[in-house]
């Protein structure tokens, strides 16, 4: 039986995750507190592993009970809300004046219109670790970024949600409905090293020959209009407010 195997919410858009036990679903139908901050410039730019390459040397841990970040090498601990000094600190780090905006309620998502988390099953990114000799599940993991894995399924089971011209099966976990809205289009940010930010030559082209290569015998490839796409984007009803998602929780496509 398939199972939630991970929880992983990014409280600050573009920085390292946090792995949890559980979690609830906020007003706007997000994890409470993934992408709850992003770090932008002066000109509203979010800055990410695309367009700033010093948010690589950002080694942060967070408590999120205390709503508390602090740094490697640091000793002083911010607040995360309304805090000029992380603010300064920040700016210091990425080489420019940088303003952390908060939304509690909805978070800053990739796509508006896929708010929810992303899903993806723990033997997908097993099977693109050996697609990379030398890369380790857990740097996989790291560059994909995404928030809940799936255990005890095969490789890519989360494709068998589209079909042609259909309305996108569901997923529930646990008591948790989670609407399925497109494959998730990937980035410029997982073909560089979560440590330095180093890009990882022909990273590209392997995952887009060997996804093709490896697709299941369930994948409706008409719903592909590119290979280079991974995991679920989702929306969750607003109507689920409050509702937690634990991890063991059963998983099943409806």
């Amino acid at each position: 039986m398939a199972t939630l195997n991970k929880i992983i919410v990014y409280p600050i858009k573009a920085l390292v995750g946090v792995e949890l036990p559980s979690v609830e679903v906020t007003e706007g139908g997000t994890l409470k507190d993934d992408r709850r901050w992003v770090m932008v410039d002066r000109k509203g730019q979010m800055q990410n592993g695309k367009n700033n390459k010093h948010v690589f040397s950002l080694r942060p841990t967070f408590d999120l009970d205390e709503e508390m970040i602090s740094f490697e090498g640091e000793s002083e601990r911010f607040e995360l809300s309304c805090n000029a000094l992380l603010q300064d600190y920040l700016s210091d780090k990425l080489a420019k004046p940088i303003t952390l905006k908060e939304n509690v309620r909805e978070g800053f998502p990739d796509d508006p219109k896929a708010y929810g988390p992303t899903i993806v099953s723990r033997s997908s990114l097993q099977t693109i670790s050996s697609w990379y000799p030398g890369m380790p599940l857990e740097e996989v993991r790291a560059r994909f970024r995404m928030n809940l894995e799936i255990a005890d399924t095969p490789a890519f089971w989360e494709d068998q949600v589209f079909r042609y011209q259909l309305e996108p099966k569901s997923v529930q976990i646990g008591d948790v409905s989670i609407n399925s809205t497109n494959p998730c289009a990937r980035c410029a940010v997982p073909m560089k090293s979560p440590e330095t930010g180093e890009p990882f030559l022909e990273f590209y082209e392997t995952f887009l020959n060997n996804r093709e290569k490896y697709k299941p015998d369930w994948l409706d490839a008409r719903c592909f209009d590119h290979w280079y796409r991974l995991g679920l984007n989702t929306r969750i009803s607003y109507k689920q407010h409050g509702a937690k998602l634990s991890l063991d929780d059963s998983v099943k496509i409806i």
